[in-house]
């Protein structure tokens, strides 16, 4: 079907059309609406409460006058409800809507009111003209839905009556236009969509028809049945997720090597546990505990464990992961791979791991910038003869051309938005175990509905020698209040971070300084430390950050002004004050994160959340930091402050592509998960179902990928 006839439009709109990707039909009712806005239910004048929402009311012209001022031609027409009480609609230079509008007639008004001393205008409302049956009605008796019995629409009136869609502009193409085209055209859906779900299944899990879906979603008849076509949106968009996990998770386990699968030990092996836990300076928390004892079964289970590690910043988890390293070097004489996201923590991991497995016989090397081409070229060829049990390596791996001898266990901090890059890596390593690790909580419903394909466990609990960190929001004058506390820590050889959330000025954000300038200012409030206030910031070059933070962990600075460069992970023992200025444009999550920079010792530690806002929305953001240090409970919060985006890292803050409210709903994304497993025991591998595997692949990338 050519869409520019079906839409009887101009080449200009049609190439509009083309630059947002609508080319076909399918797309063009693929464009959802982002709001409705309820058309249906009529309301009196005195029942109007809101400059911000939009309201149908019906009145009779009284008057109607044209005016001029500054060349300008403003049309007012007086109108009054069934209740006496008037309003006035307002135009500017609309020459034709005079012509129109007739003197005694009467109207449905659509708009945004405006209230103005007293007087109630509507701005360019949309006008249909209409007729009553009783213009005197009892008032009392007169408000309520709207239908055909009650009112004579002149014409077929698809912008009155109903629940009304509310579409993006794109590039001047207003969202009448889509309104109007889409009404048009709600008889051609079933000649376009097709059902690509068994009957069977939409009978089980209570879901609306695709037909169906695509006119409700558009020009419902009812709010309930708005629901059910929304919940078929998003229930078709999650499970696409979790069928594509779960048959990434089948595939990438199928694969899994038959000499790894039948490894030497059946059961456990505790005394290779005991034999490196009675190396640790420390006893094991009983949620470290808990983790490792669950990677180990993975171990003995026959199958590549795919599993999720989250932990609480603070809580140690890179122990667990190494600690399960030398039970598969020990055990299964097989090689581990540790990828972390930055350089400087790659280095932070070599230490604190060499430390332990060292002593125990472990060869680990570790790769970074600062290896040369020779040595690294030395360093693979180690790996490919086995001379290295374990390397550490930046996510920088996986676009290199690397051999393993027998690689059998892969630990990944963070970055966990590449794992589909990761998998197709590793697969080439007949599928070795696999231990996802996030120092960012997430809820556990945003767990079910994004990483589908992983086990998950928790590491909640902290050390007992760890003290809370102290939490205090302040203003900018208590901010340099505060000098005298931070030369005190520091003279007791601890050291400071201050975070500030830009790196140039904006002309948007004048109160925002600049990280440059925060410095400058920094060192003119602290001349006695000349020469020991370091800057990092993202634009400096990776050595020059490693050297920065290397210089600060050797105590040359005294206190690192900032970007958020910082919040993954480094490791200051010595930190004992974090200060985060503006901290209002930050989410919990990513300030929880920062703070957990300090505190990473037994010095009591504090963290001062400076801002000049004072808006309900951010107090009550930050007196939740206050509160607590539970990351998790935060991220809750979180998910509803921020939206899901600030909690993956996927955006800087906001949207996601799903609604809060079906993030948060664990019964929903059970019945999803549970609907996946039902569509793969009666279709493997979607056998049967061609549609939903090309909606999958071209959604989700492919699937086989």
């Amino acid at each position: 079907m050519d869409l520019q006839k079906i839409l009887r439009t101009n080449a200009r709109y049609m190439d509009l059309l083309k630059s947002a990707g609508i080319t076909t039909m399918q797309q063009f009712f693929e464009f959802l609406p982002r709001a409705h806005e309820d058309r249906q239910h009529l309301r009196l004048l005195n029942e109007l409460a809101s400059d911000q929402d939009v309201y149908s009311v019906k009145g009779k012209i009284l008057d109607k006058k044209m005016l001029f001022f500054g060349g300008k031609k403003r049309i007012e027409f007086l109108f009054e409800d069934p209740n006496g009480q008037q309003a006035k609609a307002v135009f500017y230079n609309a020459t034709f809507i005079w012509k129109q509008v007739e003197k005694d007639a009467i109207y449905i008004f659509v708009g945004k009111p405006k209230f103005i001393k007293n007087q109630i205008s509507f701005w360019h409302p949309e006008m249909i003209k209409t007729q009553w049956f009783e213009y005197n009605e009892n008032p009392l008796e007169w408000s309520g839905v709207l239908t055909q019995k009650t009112e004579i629409l002149e014409g077929d009136q698809p912008t009155i009556g109903r629940l009304y869609p509310i579409y993006t502009e794109i590039a001047g193409i207003k969202s009448s236009w889509f309104a109007k085209k889409t009404w048009d055209n709600l008889h051609r859906i079933p000649e376009i969509f097709r059902e690509y779900l068994p009957e069977l299944f939409l009978k089980e899990f209570g879901v609306l028809d695709i037909c169906s879906t695509i006119k409700q979603i558009h020009y419902p008849d009812s709010p309930e049945m708005k629901q059910k076509a929304v919940q078929r949106i998003f229930f078709d968009r999650l499970l696409r997720v979790q069928i594509s996990s779960q048959l990434s998770k089948e595939l990438y386990q199928s694969e899994f090597h038959d000499e790894f699968a039948h490894g030497p030990a059946v059961q456990p092996d505790r005394e290779t546990v005991k034999r490196v836990l009675e190396k640790l300076p420390f006893e094991l928390t009983n949620a470290q505990k808990k983790v490792l004892k669950h990677v180990i079964e993975d171990f003995h289970s026959h199958r590549p464990m795919l599993r999720l590690l989250q932990w609480d910043v603070g809580s140690w988890k890179t122990i667990v992961a190494a600690v399960a390293a030398y039970y598969i070097i020990k055990k299964f004489w097989a090689q581990v791979a540790f990828l972390a996201p930055l350089e400087v923590l790659a280095q932070q991991h070599y230490k604190s791991m060499a430390k332990v497995l060292l002593p125990l016989g472990v060869n680990l090397q570790c790769i970074t910038g600062s290896v040369t081409k020779s040595q690294k070229e030395k360093l693979k060829a180690d790996l490919l003869s086995w001379t290295i049990d374990l390397i550490i390596w930046t996510h920088a791996v996986l676009q290199e051309d690397v051999q393993f001898k027998k690689l059998l266990y892969v630990v990944i901090d963070e970055q966990h938005k590449f794992w589909v890059k990761q998998r197709s890596f590793f697969r080439r390593f007949q599928s070795p175990h696999i231990l996802q690790m996030s120092a960012t909580p997430i809820p556990r419903s945003m767990a079910l509905a994004f990483f589908g394909e992983f086990d998950v466990s928790i590491i909640d609990e902290m050390p007992q020698w760890r003290k809370p960190i102290i939490t205090k929001i302040i203003s900018e004058k208590e901010l340099i209040k505060l000098k005298q506390r931070v030369l005190t820590k520091i003279s007791q050889n601890q050291q400071v971070f201050i975070v500030t959330p830009l790196i140039e000025e904006s002309e948007k954000m004048e109160n925002i300084k600049s990280v440059l300038k925060e410095f400058e200012e920094i060192c003119d409030l602290y001349p006695e430390l000349h020469g020991q206030i370091g800057l990092l910031h993202g634009k400096l070059k990776p050595k020059e950050k490693d050297q920065i933070m290397n210089f600060f962990k050797e105590w040359k600075f005294k206190i690192l002004v900032s970007t958020t460069v910082i919040e993954v992970g480094v490791d200051v023992p010595q930190a004992s004050i974090m200060i985060i200025k503006n901290a209002e444009r930050f989410g919990l999550s990513q300030l929880h994160q920062l703070r957990g920079r300090v505190g990473r010792s037994d010095i009591q530690s504090y963290c001062f959340l400076e801002t000049r806002s004072k808006t309900p929305e951010t107090m009550r953001r930050l007196k939740a930091l206050e509160e607590t240090n539970d990351g998790f409970k935060l991220a809750e919060l979180d998910l509803h402050f921020r939206g899901a985006g600030e909690i993956l890292g996927l955006r800087q803050s906001g949207e996601s592509d799903l609604p809060l409210e079906i993030l948060a709903d664990l019964k929903f994304l059970e019945k999803v998960q549970d609907a996946a497993k039902w569509l793969l025991e009666r279709y493997p591998n979607l056998d049967g179902l061609p549609e939903l595997k090309a909606r999958i692949n071209e959604s989700l990338g492919d699937i086989m990928a």
